[in-house]
């Protein structure tokens, strides 16, 4: 009887030993690393570890969509990656202007120049030449009166001064005659209002060494006869001036 319970016992023991050895977990692969249960759950109140950037999908070059090269943008050339925010270096371009021939001024406080240079004046009487140091001579050829009647737009009827120019040219080279400037005024300082009437003519070209060239200026003033009037000629600008006084008829 005794036998029997023990026969019995032993095994009830062996059925409790294959049960909880069924219910261990099974031993790590050699070689595999092991991971604790701290590692294995995470704390509460925490996210969940995010997926390893190494299974972000990528296209055929090996780039991962939507980055800058697949845009048709280059990397770092909106700012991104580029490392610096956007930043320029102050002193890459400060030489653009530098300039090697530059020299401090004498006097540092002089002014520089505030008005045109005063152009020589060389004074004579209506129907002389006058001879300027440029081997220029200027000549009023004629002074006359007449009256001007409207006939395009932009035009005045009224009294008016003919005067005829002439440059005579005695220096050895070509004189320009092009922006030549003739100017008249009345006793008082009143002007004489230039108008492109006939028989308006003006210089134009140049004089070629040894040869004249005439012109034609009108001016409208009121009135117009007997009249003591300056006339100014600059056959070429920055070029000597000739200032001739007389009357009028």
């Amino acid at each position: 009887m005794r036998s029997k319970a023990s026969a019995l016992a032993a095994a009830t023991g062996l059925l409790l030993c294959l049960g909880l050895a069924g219910c261990a977990p099974e031993p790590p692969e050699q070689g595999a690393p092991t991971v604790s249960t701290e590692e294995q759950s995470p704390a509460p109140g925490t996210a969940a570890p995010s997926a390893p950037e190494d299974d972000e999908p990528t296209t055929d070059d090996g780039t991962a969509p939507g980055t800058p090269e697949d845009e048709g943008v280059p990397a770092g050339e909106d700012g991104a990656g580029s490392g610096d925010d956007g930043e320029t270096d102050p002193d890459a371009d400060s030489d653009i202007n530098a300039t090697d021939d530059w020299r401090e001024p004498e006097d540092p406080t002089a002014e520089g120049p505030t008005a045109a240079p005063v152009l020589p004046e060389v004074e004579g009487r209506i129907g002389d030449g006058v001879a300027l140091p440029t081997e220029v001579v200027v000549s009023i050829t004629s002074v006359t009166t007449t009256t001007l009647t409207a006939e395009t737009p932009g035009e005045y009827t009224g009294p008016a001064i003919i005067v005829g120019v002439q440059i005579a040219n005695e220096s050895d080279v070509p004189q320009p005659v092009g922006s030549a400037v003739v100017a008249l005024t009345g006793e008082g300082g009143e002007v004489g209002v230039p108008t492109w009437a006939s028989p308006n003519d003006p210089l134009h070209g140049e004089v070629q060494a040894g040869g004249t060239v005439d012109g034609t200026y009108v001016f409208m003033m009121d009135p117009a006869g007997e009249r003591s009037v300056t006339v100014r000629v600059n056959y070429s600008a920055g070029e000597p001036v000739a200032t001739f006084t007389g009357t009028t008829p």
